[in-house]
């Protein structure tokens, strides 16, 4: 007799890693993902058609995918990936040893003997590394063997079982040559276009019930208003008050016209992104006709009385009032049987993962019998479903055949979709939800650190200056618009203050305050002086990475022809030379490696060396853009990389400034066109152009600072 009814939803999702200005995808994640856990889940469920469950896809994935698909979709580690070892330059190889051992190095780098050993030979702690010399010692042949295990190494079951060459691959170990790099790329691309249609198949036979979440994982309730963050902290501190429920709305009919596109039907229903809830946002999904919808069990005990048993409670799906009439149809997880496959039996053998998860879930069953409910207990297990399986043996194939072979013969416990299991007799309707999420049952981690609110804040400004801008062109609004919906997406602020980390916080942080900077000038205002510089807190080491070498002692008065004209033309300049840990953007070949600056009463000058030679550089870069703030604006003044000179800058669509370009490059903008006056504070960077797309900054993160000099610098300054 069935007892227990399980509804599995596996999540899928991953924030959009394109970079607002240039098009060029910061992150690979939604590529190597798919050759693993998008293809493996699928594959694993076509073997198992006994076995019913939800599996939910965010529309920006989807957007994403149909992106690599139809092959317009760059990411620097695909550009690092396809390069021929031979073509690299010093920089891209040193991000090649930085970048190419993320992955979990106990369940995919140790099984791969050649890549255990790559990873010894660059070093296992990377901050006692020395890139630019390892890089050195690693010849071509290493470097090719990098690259292709790299890639090979995020392959899962299904696709290994598939293709008999990828599986030849594997077995070769070593030794790989150019063909077997092409091979392994375009085995990519294949896979990457088979995801939707084989989900798309799974879902049309009726075994899989496909749902969304709202377009860009936005934390719903703060988008419909951030002071509903007070409600489960009443203390909380808060940034400027946000509270747009229309780009809510926005949020929830996109994602179910872009999974109408892609699926051939509406979603059955919605995971809102991190389980966040509340009465607000509860509305906006019910008015649009979202079937169902699902939270957190946490959400569930905090929105009923305290003395709730547990066993009545959370096992049953719920009718929720959502105002207007309308209700909503909502099962809540069990979270410790979710976090369980999420967190803990990664490093248990399969069998016993698998027999103490279903003892739990029989357990759960067997006392509701007890208790004399009608029908089965219905159990919701929600969890991600591409995270966790890095870290299980053999991409969790283990784990997932034996789950699924003993759910199919089960006779006390039966597998359900989410509208079966929100389907079955609900109990009393729960009369107003908790506003909160699956973490705390609050909003904390999106919106409780100085860093959260300083993003809230720029987020608010820049909505607000879109708002005012009624005479925009119809098709530069919606450009602003796509900009702000994308800065309202949950990812940007998990990473945001102390709670996690990751070694890539400094690209989530500039692709937030991309689109914000974007939005605002597309809407014809100035950024928010939020955005201006980083928000991400780096530490120490990013501290002294903007330290320059040498502040500038001395006012210059360079000829800007693109010699050093006379050694003593640039003495007394400030010195910044990029250490090995600078990278760049997007991986590509360095195009400079020492930046001097300074002044003479009038002007800003800048100097650039040439990394290896001004042809490279020119074969690297196309321009060079200095970026300025100062007194709450941003100036921006782009220099192409012309052979000779004096050429103009450009600046707000007119020529300002003089560079030349010879064995260095020299340019020159004046203070006074710029608006800066004596004693102002200025903070400089400089962003090295191919086309749009900026592949090096000095610094990477942060900027230089530069005083607008007075008439009494040199006095100041002066010494023996």
């Amino acid at each position: 007799m069935v007892r227990a009814r399980l509804a599995f939803l596996w999540h899928m999702h991953q924030p959009l890693y394109r970079e607002p200005e240039s098009g060029e995808y910061l992150m690979p994640w939604v590529r190597l993902h798919a050759t693993r856990a998008y293809y493996d889940m699928a594959w694993m469920l076509e073997r198992h058609p006994g076995v019913r469950c939800t599996v939910n896809f965010t529309p920006v994935l989807l957007e994403q995918l149909e992106d690599y698909a139809r092959g317009t979709a760059r990411d620097r580690f695909l550009d690092l990936s396809a390069r021929p070892a031979p073509d690299l330059g010093p920089e891209e190889r040193q991000q090649i040893l930085k970048s190419f051992f993320m992955v979990d190095w106990e369940t995919v780098i140790r099984p791969l003997p050649r890549y255990w050993e790559l990873l010894h030979q660059r070093g296992r702690d990377i901050r006692q590394v020395d890139l630019a010399e390892t890089a050195e010692r690693f010849d071509e042949a290493a470097l090719t063997d990098l690259q292709v295990l790299f890639n090979l190494g995020w392959m899962g079951f299904g696709a290994l079982a598939d293709d008999e060459g990828l599986r030849a691959l594997r077995e070769k170990g070593r030794g790989f040559d150019r063909a077997d790099l092409d091979y392994l790329l375009a085995a990519q691309r294949r896979i990457l276009g088979e995801i939707a249609p084989r989900w798309r198949r799974l879902a049309e036979r009726g075994q899989v019930e496909l749902s969304s979440t709202p377009y860009h994982h936005p934390i719903l309730p703060l988008v419909c208003d951030t002071d509903s963050a007070r409600r489960a902290l009443p203390g909380l501190a808060l940034p400027q008050r946000f509270a747009w429920p229309e780009d809510a709305r926005w949020h929830v009919r996109e994602a179910i016209a872009r999974h109408e596109r892609t699926f051939g039907a509406r979603p059955a229903g919605m995971w809102p992104a991190e389980g966040s809830v509340s009465p607000e946002a509860l509305e906006v999904f019910t008015s649009e006709g979202v079937g169902w919808l699902c939270s957190d069990e946490a959400v569930l005990f905090r929105s009923l009385p305290a003395d709730r048993p547990r066993l009545e409670t959370l096992y049953r799906p719920w009718l929720v009032d959502a105002g207007q009439g309308r209700a909503a149809r909502m099962l809540f997880r069990d979270r410790g049987l979710s976090d369980l496959i999420g967190f803990t039996y990664a490093r248990t053998p399969a069998r016993e993962a698998v027999a103490d998860f279903l003892s739990h879930v029989d357990a759960i069953g067997a006392s509701w019998a007890e208790a004399r409910r009608d029908g089965p207990a219905t159990v919701g297990v929600f969890l991600d479903g591409e995270n966790p399986w890095e870290h299980f043996p053999s991409s969790g194939h283990d784990f997932l055949e034996e789950l699924y072979r003993q759910l199919e013969g089960s006779g006390t416990i039966e597998t359900a979709t989410m509208s079966e299991a929100t389907a079955a007799p609900p109990a009393p309707g729960i009369p107003r939800i908790h506003s909160g999420s699956w973490i705390e049952a609050s909003y904390r981690i999106w919106i409780g650190h100085q860093e959260d609110r300083q993003a809230w804040t720029a987020l608010a400004k820049a909505r607000e200056a879109l708002a005012a801008a009624v005479d925009l062109p119809p098709e530069r609004l919606e450009r602003a618009r796509q900009h702000l919906y994308a800065a309202e997406g949950s990812d940007w602020y998990w990473w945001y203050g102390e709670d996690f980390t990751t070694e890539l916080a400094a690209e989530f942080d500039s692709l937030f305050r991309g689109h914000v900077i974007a939005a605002s000038q597309l809407a014809g205002a100035a950024p928010p002086p939020e955005v201006l510089e980083p928000i991400k807190r780096f530490g120490p080491a990013a501290v002294t990475e903007l330290k320059p070498l040498r502040q500038p002692t001395l006012l210059l008065s360079p000829r800007i022809d693109g010699a050093e004209t006379t050694y003593f033309e640039w003495q007394g300049a400030g010195l910044y030379r990029p250490g090995q840990h600078r990278g760049s953007m997007f991986g590509g070949a360095q195009a400079f490696h020492v930046l001097h600056f300074g002044f003479d009463l009038a002007h800003l000058y800048v100097r650039l060396d040439p990394a290896e030679s001004p042809e490279r550089a020119r074969e690297v870069a196309t321009a060079v853009r200095l970026e300025l703030l100062g007194a709450g604006r941003q100036e921006r003044v782009e220099f192409p990389l012309a052979d000779g000179g004096p050429f103009p800058g450009r600046w707000r669509e007119g020529d300002l400034g003089q560079g030349a370009f010879g064995r260095i490059l020299e340019l020159a903008v004046p203070f006074a066109s710029l608006h800066f006056t004596p004693g102002q504070r200025l903070s400089l960077a400089v962003h090295v152009l191919r086309g749009a797309v900026a592949v090096e900054r000095l610094p990477r993160y942060g900027h230089l600072e530069v005083e607008v000099p007075s008439e009494d610098f040199e006095r100041i300054h002066w010494r023996v």
